[in-house]
């Protein structure tokens, strides 16, 4: 039987899981509502006590696959475009989530005393289908509830997870498997990197803002071949296609003036992919962009501002009354590329605790005096705070 010294550490324990999680989410699968705005969850108003992204350093694998702690929040981010066999069209996002509840890890003894709380996204697009899922699991990182690892590579909430292996003695490039099931509808799938480790910014130091201190550790695997099998109510579809995976951590990722941000990541057919964001101010215009383009050797080189000219062409209106974009014109004179970049689908809002967009595109132009075409993500939040 336990004594009262553990019943009164439990329920303290208890009543602090809770307050994180009510600071942070608010809502039932059933009708979810946003408890905290994505520019209030990723502003700089909160992140005395913890580490920041103030200067590039070197990355060492696998280590750096796996949490650090001492930074406020980290994701571990994989989206991509898949092909079944009998030629039906898929999206998925699959993201997992740290967030450090107290700068100051506790002195408690206990396995069930929790520092980090995880967090996880699920998005799957089914395009023939015009339908759009979206799930959310959250967990405290304690008592094998939900965790981190770099060695091996092993990152769950609860049952879903992502899991890896180290192929090729290269410890910066794993072999990746990713589950995840809800309602009726799962996805399993292996990831095989096709290049090596791409660096955001300077040396991986991705600036957000001009402010110091604004800024994450950031880079990518931009090109991963993907097999596996997506569950649709009842239905296996054994699916193929290319993913891409975003591994990022900070403290202050947006400055006071900054409200949400569009994120495109793009694959196109000649092996070459663009990574590109745009940072929105108050009047929602471009506060701060940044971008990488990789060659098909793996070789990348930053974009700045000057590079790239970006306009949006279009807008939807979704179901529940949001408006996001949907369709851009992005050129790189540089590489002399224009490119046109639409959704798939308008419907691909990820109605959970905290709403965004997340979506699969679809990509269309020329390169020199070549066509092109290909797949990507784009990622669009402030708009419907």
């Amino acid at each position: 039987m336990m004594n009262k010294n553990k019943i009164l550490f439990l329920l303290f324990l208890i009543i602090i899981v809770a307050a994180a999680y009510i600071l942070i989410f608010t809502g039932t699968e059933e009708n979810l509502q946003p408890a905290i705005s994505v520019s209030k969850a990723m502003s700089s108003s909160r992140d005395s006590g913890y580490a920041k992204a103030i200067e590039s350093r070197e990355f060492t694998f696998p280590d750096d696959h796996g949490p650090h702690n001492d930074f406020k929040l980290e994701w571990w981010y994989f989206t991509g475009n898949l092909i079944s066999d009998d030629g039906r069209l898929f999206g998925y996002q699959f993201t997992i989530f740290r967030s450090a509840l107290n700068p100051v890890k506790s002195s408690i003894k206990s396995e069930l005393a929790a520092n980090q709380l995880y967090f996880a996204h699920f998005g799957i697009t089914d395009i023939a289908g015009d339908r759009h899922y979206s799930f959310e699991k959250f967990a405290r990182g304690a008592d094998g509830l939900a965790g981190a690892a770099g060695n091996p590579l092993s990152i769950n909430v609860e049952n879903w997870a992502i899991k890896g292996k180290y192929v090729n003695q290269d410890s910066s490039i794993p072999q990746i498997n990713i589950k995840a099931v809800n309602n009726g509808i799962s996805l399993d799938i292996t990831l095989n990197p096709k290049k090596g480790v791409v660096l955001h910014g300077n040396k991986g130091l991705s600036r957000k803002s001009n402010e110091e201190g604004i800024a994450s550790y950031y880079y990518s695997l931009t090109r991963l071949r993907t097999d596996g099998i997506i569950k649709l109510h009842g239905v296996n579809y054994k699916i193929s296609g290319n993913s891409w995976m975003d591994r990022e951590w900070s403290t202050s990722t947006l400055s006071k003036n900054q409200t949400g941000w569009d994120w495109f990541s793009i694959q196109l057919d000649d092996t070459t992919e663009l990574m590109f964001f745009r940072l929105r101010d108050t009047l929602n215009k471009t506060d701060f962009s940044r971008g990488t383009y990789v060659f098909a050797d793996g070789s990348y080189e930053s974009i700045n501002p000057d590079d790239i000219i970006f306009r949006v062409i279009d807008s939807n209106k979704l179901k529940n009354g949001s408006v996001y974009p949907s369709k851009w014109s992005i050129k790189l004179m540089k590489y002399g590329l224009e490119l046109k970049a639409e959704t798939q689908i308008p419907e691909q809002e990820m109605k959970l605790s905290v709403k965004y967009y997340e979506g699969s595109i679809k990509v269309t132009g020329r390169k020199k005096d070549k066509k092109v075409s290909g797949f990507g993500y784009v990622e669009l939040t402030g708009y419907t705070d």
